[in-house]
């Protein structure tokens, strides 16, 4: 069994019989146009290494895991394995693209080839006291329908060696199904894949906040996130452990955001869980394993393709000076809408927005405010249309949200999903958000999700 790694969360499992690539985001430009790589990965040159797997595992619908500008490139026939989620929406977008999507139920083994396995659980288990503590509801007419999380974690397995990729999932709701069927099913882990940074709008998108406040809350957040990937390596306890996953750089005008995001460097990341494990264990401790792009690693034979070489910071700086602050955002090529178009868009997805919310039961208590040019359209927490409004008719006395949107971006989002996705446009850090006061109300930012005509 190898391991190779090409980008974020796209690595190899290799074995004498079978390649599985997992979520294969290779090409720059996702999230709008705000995630690039560094270096650039050349598709097209190395085409045919990537169309030689034999399967590919989607552990989700975020782009840099779900990449519709990769899979474009990619033979469509391969398939494509997922987890068998409530909604078909990731299922419905893979077979669109031309490929076969094959849902595999909760925790059943399943054999892609002789002596090579997959075996795919969603994040809360399909557990509605689980899912509820992260969406507004949990079953739908008494039932959970499968999964209603977006992410999925998996094991890997050869009969003799066994990957736990757990990329995305939140430790809350993953720990749950770890401990209660992957360490009861599988006798050891022998290599933990784990992401270790917070990919998001905070605190880099927050007004609220000033350079000082940002710099100490990314702080804060690194940590927070630093600390969710020792937690899952104490669950898990792998003879290995790679960090991976949300590895990206910003892209064209938002690069400018790049060193606020609150994602340690990999080095760092290194640093900080070798010491924690060093003073959590005291024998047979999780060792890393350290690998550059492109380059391996053997279970059997311990041994990497190359060694282990840091960051170099001086060449990462000007390749963004040079090249990656000089790329155009997706919706910057967009003509400009006239106010009326988005006003009547807006209408119309508060209609729909209000169903949603009460379909689902989502309780949100601030105001939402969506800024175009010097104008906001209201969306009120306590009445059930839209208003345009001034600045000075903003309320401090009562709790809201503000989004600063580029309008060409508002008028994708307001069309909905098929042309641009809320949470999709958060993570990009393509929203400014003002929130009164500073905190954080989940279920404000999962309602807008529903927010389009």
């Amino acid at each position: 069994m190898k391991i190779k790694l090409y980008r974020s969360s796209t690595v190899g499992i290799i074995n004498d019989n079978f390649k599985l690539l997992t979520d294969p985001w290779l090409v720059d430009g996702e999230y709008y146009g705000s995630w690039s790589h560094y270096p650039k990965f050349e598709i097209i040159n190395n085409l045919d290494e990537i169309n030689s797997y034999d399967a590919i595992y989607i552990s989700h619908i975020h782009p840099d895991h779900f990449s519709t500008k990769t899979l474009k490139h990619i033979n469509k026939k391969i398939p494509v394995y997922i987890s068998s989620y409530h909604s078909k929406f990731l299922k419905f977008n893979i077979e669109k693209l031309g490929f076969k999507a094959i849902e595999l139920s909760n925790g059943k083994r399943h054999k892609l080839k002789n002596n090579f396995f997959l075996t795919i659980y969603p994040a809360d288990d399909c557990d509605p006291e689980l899912c509820y503590k992260f969406n507004g509801c949990a079953m739908l007419d008494g039932k959970t329908n499968g999964s209603q999380q977006i992410d999925s974690l998996s094991v890997i397995d050869d009969g003799k060696f066994s990957i736990l990729n757990v990329n995305d999932c939140p430790f809350e709701l993953a720990q749950y199904p770890i401990k209660t069927k992957v360490l009861k099913n599988f006798e050891k882990i022998d290599l933990l894949l784990t992401g270790y940074g917070g990919a998001g709008p905070y605190p880099q998108c927050f007004d609220n906040l000033n350079l000082d406040q940002k710099l100490l809350e990314g702080k804060k957040k690194e940590i927070s996130f630093l600390e969710q990937a020792f937690q899952f390596i104490k669950t898990a306890n792998p003879s290995f452990y790679l960090p991976f996953a949300g590895t990206y750089v910003l892209s064209g005008k938002l690069n400018t955001l790049q060193n606020l995001r609150g994602i340690p460097l990999l080095d760092t990341t290194y640093d900080y869980l070798e010491k924690k494990i060093n003073s959590f264990y005291n024998e047979k401790k999780p060792e890393a394993i350290k690998l550059n792009i492109d380059e391996s690693f053997c279970f059997d034979t311990k041994k990497y393709s190359n060694q282990y070489k840091k960051v170099n910071l001086i060449d990462l700086n000007q390749y963004q000076q040079n090249y990656l602050n000089k790329l155009k955002l997706d919706y910057e090529n967009d003509a400009m809408v006239e106010e009326s178009t988005l006003l009547q868009n807006a209408d119309l997805a508060m209609k729909k927005y209000i169903i949603k919310k009460n379909e689902l039961n989502i309780d949100v208590k601030s105001d939402i405010y969506l800024k175009f040019k010097d104008k906001f359209i209201k969306i009120p927490n306590s009445k059930d249309e839209i208003k345009v409004v001034s600045k000075k008719e903003l309320d401090n006395s009562i709790s809201f949200v503000v989004y600063n949107i580029d309008q060409r971006l508002l008028n994708r989002l307001l069309e909905g999903p098929k042309f641009a996705h809320w949470n999709n446009a958060e993570i990009g850090s393509h929203i400014n958000f003002f929130r009164n006061p500073n905190i954080f109300e989940r279920n404000l930012y999962y309602s807008m999700n529903f927010f389009h005509k």
